[in-house]
C-alpha cells in the first residue's frame, strides 16, 4: 500500500468514525440541551409567576398595614371610609375591624358589624401578629353575600393586629379577599406565560388551578412533592398521557407578607423546546461535515505538498539504481524530503559519470 493510499484510507476511517461518533453523541447532547433549557425555562416561569402573585397580595398587605398604623386616632366613619377604600378593588370581598372581644366593630357596607368574630381564625391570629390564610369556606359572609349562590364562596386572609399607645392591642384588622379572584388572576398570568399551574396548599389540598385534578392526578409525583414543600423539577407523563416538565416553588413569599403556606407547580409540556433539538442536530451535523470537508482538504494539500515531491525523489532513486544518469530534483517542501534529494544527489555525484 502506497502512502497516499494510507493517508486517503486514514482520512476515510477518521470520517466514518467521526460520523458514527455523531449518530451516537449528538442525539444525546441535543436531548439532554433541550431538557435543561426546559427546565430552566419552567423554573423561570413558574417563579416569575410566584413573584407576581406575591407582590399583588403585598399592596392590599401594606395597605392593610399602613391603616392598622393610624386606625387608633381614627372615629368610626373615618375608618369605615378607608376600609371601603381596601374593599373598592375587585379582589377583596370584605374588610373589617374588631375589638379584642372579638365583635366586629366597623365593617365594609355594615357586613357582620356587632357579630362576633372570636373563633375565626383569622381574628385569633390577627390578635398575635401578622397573619395569611389558606383558602376556606365562607362561614359568616355566605347568607350575607350570596345566599342563592349553590357554589360556596372561598376566601383567603390577610390580618394584623391594630396597637394603641404603649404597643397595648386593642383589636384586628381583616380582608377576605376572593378566592375567585385568586383563580381567575393566577389563570390569566399562567396563560401568558404558556403554563399550567397548580396552588397546593400546606395540607396537601388544592388552592387553585388550571388542571382538572382528579384522583389520578392527584397522584402523581410531581402533586406529592409539592405537598412535601421540594423545590425541585420533575418531568413525568401524566395521566392525559403526555409528558410535562413541571417546577415546584415551595412558597409564595415578597418582603413581609406573611406566608400562606402555598406550594406552587407550574407545568409546561415537554414538547414545548422540541424545536430547539432540530436546530441543535442540524449544526452539529453541519459542523461534523464541515470537520470532514476541512480534514479532506487537508489531507489533499499534504499531499500535494508533501508527499508528491517524496514521490518524484523515490521514482528517481529507482533510475538511479538501475544505472541512469538522473539528477535528483532539489526540494524544500520538508526537512525530510531535503535530507533524502541531497542524499541520492551524492550518490549520483558518487557514481561512474560523477
Amino acid at each position: 500500500m502506497s502512502l497516499k493510499t494510507a493517508l486517503y484510507s486514514c482520512m476515510a476511517a477518521g470520517v466514518v468514525l467521526l460520523a458514527v461518533a455523531i449518530l451516537i453523541v449528538l442525539p444525546n447532547f441535543a436531548e439532554v440541551t433541550t431538557r435543561r433549557a426546559l427546565e430552566q425555562e419552567a423554573r423561570t416561569r413558574t417563579a416569575s409567576l410566584g413573584l407576581e402573585l406575591a407582590r399583588r397580595l403585598h399592596a392590599d398587605w401594606e395597605e392593610l398595614a399602613a391603616l392598622s398604623d393610624r386606625i387608633a386616632n381614627l372615629d368610626t366613619e373615618e375608618i369605615r371610609a378607608y376600609l371601603e377604600g381596601a374593599a373598592g378593588g375587585t379582589n377583596v370581598s370584605w374588610a373589617g375591624y374588631a375589638g379584642t372581644d372579638g365583635i366586629v366593630r366597623v365593617a365594609t357596607d355594615g357586613l357582620l358589624e356587632g357579630e362576633s368574630v372570636e373563633a375565626r381564625p383569622w381574628f385569633g391570629a390577627g390578635l398575635r401578629g401578622g397573619y395569611a390564610g389558606d383558602v376556606h369556606e365562607a362561614v359568616l359572609l355566605q347568607a350575607l353575600l350570596a345566599p342563592n349562590a349553590t357554589e360556596p364562596m372561598r376566601f383567603i386572609d390577610l390580618a394584623v393586629p391594630v396597637e394603641g399607645p404603649a404597643g397595648r392591642v386593642l383589636g384586628v384588622l381583616g380582608l377576605h379577599v376572593s378566592a375567585d379572584w385568586l383563580q381567575t388572576y393566577l389563570a390569566e398570568a399562567a396563560a401568558i406565560r404558556d403554563l399550567d399551574f397548580v396552588l397546593v396548599s400546606a395540607d396537601g389540598t388544592i388552592a387553585a388551578s388550571t388542571i382538572p385534578l382528579s384522583d389520578a392526578e392527584l397522584s402523581v409525583s410531581t402533586i406529592r412533592a409539592a405537598g412535601a414543600g421540594v423545590a425541585t423539577t420533575i418531568e413525568e407523563e401524566w395521566p392525559d398521557g403526555v409528558t410535562y416538565m413541571s417546577a415546584i416553588l415551595p412558597d409564595i413569599a415578597y418582603e413581609d407578607l406573611p406566608s400562606f403556606g402555598w406550594r406552587l407547580i407550574g407545568r409546561m409540556d415537554s414538547d414545548a423546546y422540541d424545536f430547539a433539538r432540530q436546530p441543535i442536530l442540524y449544526h452539529g451535523v453541519a459542523l461534523g461535515l464541515a470537520a470532514a470537508a476541512i480534514f479532506a482538504i487537508a489531507c489533499v494539500i499534504f499531499v500535494s505538498v508533501f508527499l508528491r515531491p517524496i514521490t518524484r525523489l523515490i521514482g528517481m532513486a529507482e533510475r538511479i539504481s538501475r544505472g541512469e544518469d538522473v539528477y535528483p530534483d532539489e526540494t524544500r517542501s520538508s526537512s525530510e524530503g531535503a535530507r533524502l534529494a541531497a542524499a541520492l544527489a551524492r550518490m549520483t555525484g558518487a557514481g561512474p559519470n560523477g
